[in-house]
């Protein structure tokens, strides 16, 4: 089972690579997939530390633990994007008032 899930976790990889490389994803915005890849393949493939997590957490069955940690993953990586997207809107308002005051500046001139 474990080479199955480092297939996997290659798969995603490349695939995220190739989003990378066809200018689809932003290297920045990327790197937090990066770690949840490696870090859920780490974790999925190692049976003492599923256990482990699972006793920390209070989980009775073990698996359910790699899908706690899923989507703790998931959410972290909207909370992510949701930064980024904040960031971007701050910038396209700060544009649209500098373009509106020069709008208004040429008005006030013509």
């Amino acid at each position: 089972m474990n080479a199955l899930h480092a297939v996997i976790a290659v798969l995603l990889a490349s695939i995220l690579v190739i989003l990378i490389r066809r200018k689809l994803l932003h290297v920045d915005l990327s790197f937090p997939w990066f770690i949840a890849i490696v870090a859920l393949a780490f974790v999925g493939s190692n049976e003492a530390l599923v256990t482990q997590i699972a006793d920390a957490l209070d989980i009775a069955y073990a698996p359910m633990a790699i899908v706690f940690l899923t989507f703790l993953f998931v959410l972290s990586l909207i909370v992510t994007a949701l930064i980024g997207l904040t960031r971007l809107r701050h910038r396209q308002l700060k544009t649209i008032r500098h373009v509106a005051a020069m709008e208004l500046d040429l008005q006030e001139r013509g």
